[in-house]
């Protein structure tokens, strides 16, 4: 029952992002975040948009590899609000985060899944390392490592070149925000077997 209700979570994010990517570009720029025009629903929304079919179909490809190694670790709903609060937290961090002091340029605009891919990934690694699987713990401290690295430089250790600027701040708020829900979880896990 958790892998179906997973699965269907993995299926709606993948077809609203493929639905989104139809539109006109004119009725998807309102739903990218834009740092002097801001609404509260670019908090999701932007995460859904993405820059071009190359960028989209990579970040599918993570969210169906994590989605599959999800299925491991986590129920359906957790992987649900995991997945919501990293694409807020995504979104927040490059807003507070992507300008300078923090980096060189100011972030106007960001988009994409990768930011809440970072904190799924994070969070089924916690998951997996909470359960004794010490290569989990040294995957989540190798991504802990490159993302925080990449928000004191400002800008990205590894490039696919799908994007024009990889919201390194992005990467960070979601990993953190993943991170953070997943530790919440997995205690309220400990404390009620308790």
């Amino acid at each position: 029952m958790q892998c179906k209700c997973l699965d269907a979570l993995v299926g709606l994010a993948t077809s609203l992002a493929i639905l989104l990517a139809l539109l006109p570009v004119e009725w998807q720029y309102p739903l990218v975040y834009q740092r002097d025009n801001f609404h509260w629903y670019q908090l999701l929304t932007a995460n859904l948009i993405h820059e071009n079919t190359r960028h989209l179909l990579l970040n599918l490809l993570g969210l169906v590899l994590i989605g599959f190694l999800a299925r491991r670790c986590m129920s359906g709903p957790q992987f649900a609000v995991i997945l919501f609060f990293g694409f807020v937290g995504a979104v927040l961090a490059e807003h507070a985060l992507g300008q300078p002091p923090y980096m060189s340029i100011t972030v106007a605009e960001t988009r994409g899944l990768s930011g809440a891919l970072h904190g799924l990934f994070a969070a089924s690694m916690l998951y997996l390392a909470v359960a004794r699987d010490r290569l989990a713990l040294i995957l989540l401290c190798g991504l802990l490592l490159k993302v925080s690295v990449e928000a004191f430089e400002g800008e990205t250790l590894v490039s696919t070149g799908s994007v024009e600027l990889v919201a390194v701040m992005g990467h960070f708020g979601g990993t953190i925000a993943g991170l953070a829900v997943a530790a919440v979880l997995v205690g309220s896990r400990r404390v009620r077997s308790n």
